[in-house]
């Protein structure tokens, strides 16, 4: 197999030693340092985003780990890493950006998301996690959110079914399965729900009943855990789901089905 096409290669300093990075049209980045071996990180995978602080670039990565705490709590598949490098010109650090971040465009992440965040489920931890978990990652990701805070029961129906969604990329539940089922009947009891309802909905475990979550995470080998939840909306969406309605002829609610599909 030929090797991929190199989209951009410099000579930079890492750690004040010389050494050069790439990354290729298949989305690998590469660091190679003198003597050192080579380090690898697929973009799409392992890099959240970048920015540039004075002459130095610094990559926002993440990385696998063993151990994490389950359903909400810290933790999770994966922790923070940074790589940084100088390159060795102005032109230089501007064409490496540019060219990054046309790589990271063309995957197709979200950009701006609607946040629905519950701070009465569960062990009402919902504000901490996002705080201290989700946000983080977001930022790295360079994703906008516009936050909001359900002060009752059924109240993300009532904001969905009424605002704007057409300015999002998704919408995201730091909850339990309660507020995503209200997003769901918010967006289908609306006169444009055909439109509005390809928008990908995403959940962050922080409630007391996160089974659809779960069976998501579990189904890709991931923990049910705020940090694995958020990367996985970071890199955009994999598994789908199907609804169903149920009720009488005064009252329609509908609820959710995951769908995995499976090749075998």
């Amino acid at each position: 197999m030929a090797p991929a096409e190199v989209i951009v290669v410099d000579l930079v300093l890492i750690d004040g030693e010389l050494g050069m990075v790439k990354l290729t049209a298949d989305g690998v980045l590469e660091a190679i340092e003198y003597g050192e071996p080579s380090r690898y990180w697929t973009v799409k995978k392992d890099v959240l985003g970048f920015v540039v602080e004075g002459k130095y670039i610094r990559i926002k990565t993440v990385v696998e780990r063993e151990e994490g705490i389950c359903c909400g709590e810290f933790g999770g598949d994966y922790s923070r890493k940074d790589f940084v490098f100088e390159p060795f010109s102005e032109d230089a650090k501007n064409r490496f950006c540019f060219k990054l971040r046309q790589y990271l465009d063309s995957l197709g992440r979200p950009k701006r998301l609607l946040v629905f965040v519950n701070p009465f489920g569960g062990k009402k931890s919902a504000i901490r996690i996002f705080e201290k978990e989700v946000k983080p990652l977001f930022e790295d990701a360079d994703i906008q959110l516009d936050v909001q805070e359900t002060k009752y029961q059924l109240h993300a129906k009532e904001m969905v079914r009424s605002m704007d969604v057409s300015k999002y990329d998704g919408i995201v539940c730091v909850s339990g399965d309660g507020v995503l089922v209200e997003v769901v009947n918010g967006l289908l009891q609306r006169a444009d729900w055909k439109t509005v309802f390809k928008l990908p909905i995403g959940v962050i475990p922080a409630g007391t009943g996160n089974g659809m979550i779960k069976s998501l995470l579990d189904a890709v080998g991931l923990q049910c855990c705020a940090n694995s939840a958020t990367i996985s909306i970071i890199r955009g969406p994999t598994p789908s789901y199907t609804f169903f309605r149920c009720g009488n002829y005064r009252t329609r609610k509908y609820q959710i089905l995951q769908r995995l599909d499976a090749c075998l």
